[in-house]
């Protein structure tokens, strides 16, 4: 058994980590708040893109865009945003299960087919350790804006353009709640029409506005469209960003208020043990000393 003195080392180093983790918590929790809420901000806006391009798209031949169509590659390109840092629970694993899941490999492509692009270090290293072909590696910023996702939707729009990969997908963590984050694949490139059906119909049960009228385009319906594509998917890139940001700040939030909590529960079990551990010596003590004086008697 541990000596008293090797417990309250124990017990003062579980109570300094306690207090570090309780420090992570505070810092992640403020920025969950904002992080949470541009996310959440962000979602119908996209919903109304994908709407507005319905209304535009109806109007053109679907062949009449080069977003709207496959090329020859035979490539799948794999966008995947991960964290930059660890502590915050399972949010790299979930993502990593999905890249590694059948459900990620579409239409039977072969695994040298499919070449990664990543965003956050996790995400790289992962790609990277199990011998994956990474293309490209993007820095992760701590505060996003908007010119951060068209710098990736030039680069994933030029090699497309240049036909060096068929079809872009987005892998990120969807943020459903504080304790929930779900690891979503997206489609991103080519536009998928059924997609922005499925968000027109949505945005139409939401508002009376929903409703199909004539419009008049200006300067004409093909700039419009390539206009709307090209902005559609900005905005995905961007809401998966701000979606990763938001997520992990909960995840860890989350990690650290489990830690300080544990670190608390065994500096709880570590005062008992010393308590029982101070008692025990104390009643040897006394032994010993009962013994010796009945032993001069």
């Amino acid at each position: 058994m541990a000596s008293t003195r090797d417990l309250r080392r124990r017990i003062k180093s579980v109570k300094n980590t306690s207090q570090i983790t309780k420090a992570m918590q505070m810092v992640s929790a403020t920025k969950m708040r904002r992080a949470q809420s541009q996310a959440l901000s962000g979602r119908p806006y996209s919903s109304i893109i994908s709407y507005a391009l319905s209304q535009v798209s109806g109007k053109i031949h679907p062949e009449a865009h080069k977003l709207l169509m496959a090329n020859s590659s035979g490539k799948v390109g794999v966008l995947v945003f991960s964290t930059d840092k660890g502590l915050c629970g399972a949010l790299n694993t979930n993502l990593v299960r999905l890249v590694q899941s059948s459900e990620f490999i579409v239409a039977g492509k072969k695994a040298e087919n499919i070449v990664f692009y990543t965003v956050g270090k996790k995400g790289r290293d992962f790609v990277v350790r199990t011998g994956k072909n990474l293309e490209a590696d993007f820095e992760s910023f701590e505060h996003i804006d908007f010119t951060q996702a068209m710098k990736l939707r030039n680069f994933m729009l030029r090699t497309f353009d240049n036909c060096e990969i068929g079809e872009v997908y987005l892998v990120y963590p969807h943020f459903v709640s504080t304790l929930r984050q779900e690891p979503r694949l997206v489609k991103l490139l080519p536009v998928d029409p059924n997609v922005i059906r499925q968000n027109d119909r949505e945005v139409a049960g939401m508002t009376d506005e929903g409703k199909t009228g004539e419009f008049i385009f200006e300067p004409d319906a093909d700039q419009v469209l390539d206009f709307a594509l090209t902005h559609l998917v900005d905005t995905q890139i961007y809401q998966a960003l701000l979606e990763t940001r938001a997520s992990e700040h909960s995840a860890r939030m989350i990690a650290m208020q489990n830690a300080t909590d544990n670190a608390k529960d065994l500096v709880s079990d570590l005062t008992l043990t010393y308590n029982q551990v101070r008692q025990g010596a104390i009643t040897n003590e006394l032994l010993e000393i009962t013994s010796a004086g009945a032993a001069l008697e």
